[in-house]
């Protein structure tokens, strides 16, 4: 109990009944016994409203959803490249190209 020993504990016994008194030992002693355990009460009431809800806790490692399974179809499928098609003669553009004339050859 707050790091006193037996003798110690005694010894402040001896010393509240000479400076208190033996009439009035009792009445100090639920006094402060009362005083305690309204302090407890209100540092736990204290304590209780600075705790952090389980479910909203920072340090608490979130749930991840789980992976997409993917069927050995699906991997081929994304693996193998997708064929080009070509494009329909009447969708190619022709472009003329005429010669260059080179000025330097005349």
């Amino acid at each position: 109990m707050f790091g006193f020993s037996i003798s110690e504990i005694i010894f402040l016994a001896v010393l509240a009944l000479v400076v208190i008194g033996p009439k009035q030992l009792p009445e100090v002693a639920r006094t402060l016994a009362r005083f305690l355990n309204e302090l407890k009460r209100s540092t736990k009431s204290l304590t209780d409203e600075f705790k952090i809800p389980e479910d909203i806790n920072p340090m608490k490692p979130m749930k991840r959803p789980p992976a997409p399974t993917v069927t050995a179809q699906q991997a081929f499928e994304a693996s193998v490249p997708k064929t080009v098609e070509k494009p329909e003669p009447a969708q190619l553009e022709l472009v003329e190209q005429t010669p260059h004339k080179d000025s330097s050859s005349t």
